[in-house]
Parts: C-alpha cells; sequence; structure tokens
C-alpha cells in the first residue's frame, strides 16, 4: 500500500482520462501455452498510478511486473492503444523465471478544447 500511496492517483497524471482497459497475456519463457490471459478494468476514481503484476507462476520468488513508466509515458502521450512485454526477474527452483508477460491497453480521453479558440464573428 505504501508504493500506492507514493505514486500517487492516476488521474493526477493524466487528467483527461475517462476510460483505459488492459489485456494481460502471460506465457511461460518461449511457449505460447499455458499462460494466463484475462482483461484489467481500472478504476480511474481510486486508481494508483501504478501499474504492477505479480507473476502467476506459483513457485517463482520476488518475481512480477512493474509496466508503470511505460504505461504513464503512453498515456502522457495520449495514446489509444500501446503495447509492452517484459520479462519476470524472479527465480525458480530451477532457476529464473523467465515467464513473459505481454500487455495491449486500450485508452479513452475526454476532449481538449485548444486554449486559444479563433475569435467568434
Amino acid at each position: 500500500m505504501a508504493r500506492e500511496d507514493a505514486a500517487g492517483k492516476l488521474l493526477e497524471r493524466a487528467p483527461d482520462l475517462t476510460d483505459l482497459q488492459i489485456e494481460i497475456d502471460e506465457t511461460p519463457r518461449g511457449g505460447s501455452v499455458g499462460g494466463t490471459r484475462y482483461i484489467r478494468r481500472v478504476v480511474l476514481a481510486q486508481a494508483p498510478a501504478l501499474f504492477e503484476v505479480s507473476c502467476s507462476e506459483p513457485r517463482c520468488r520476488d518475481g512480477g511486473y512493474d509496466v508503470t513508466s511505460e504505461i504513464l509515458a503512453a498515456l502522457a502521450s495520449r495514446r489509444t492503444m500501446f503495447e509492452g512485454q517484459q520479462s519476470c526477474a524472479g527465480r525458480c527452483s530451477l532457476g529464473d523465471c523467465g515467464r513473459v508477460l505481454h500487455y495491449v491497453a486500450t485508452a479513452t480521453y475526454r476532449h481538449v478544447e485548444n486554449a486559444k479558440a479563433p475569435p467568434m464573428g
């Protein structure tokens, strides 16, 4: 909870964001079978500006994914669709975990009028 508090609120970092959905697909290293797939719908009113995902391998120690900087950069650029990939750096009994997280995010923003609109009439 301390990391979430330190991160601040997502809407403070992306005030024009109206919707954010992240499709997450996690697979074993080098594999496309036996993965975990789900959609994370972000509740903007409460969301911290932190995007960490736990590794789904039960034997993984000290693993997981932190895609915060990539997602915040895409939101700051007002990108409507973006994706990324990261490998788990955790350890399993036989060595590196190596599971791979791939995400595809879809964002919607409030339309912002130009600050200097041409004079009317």
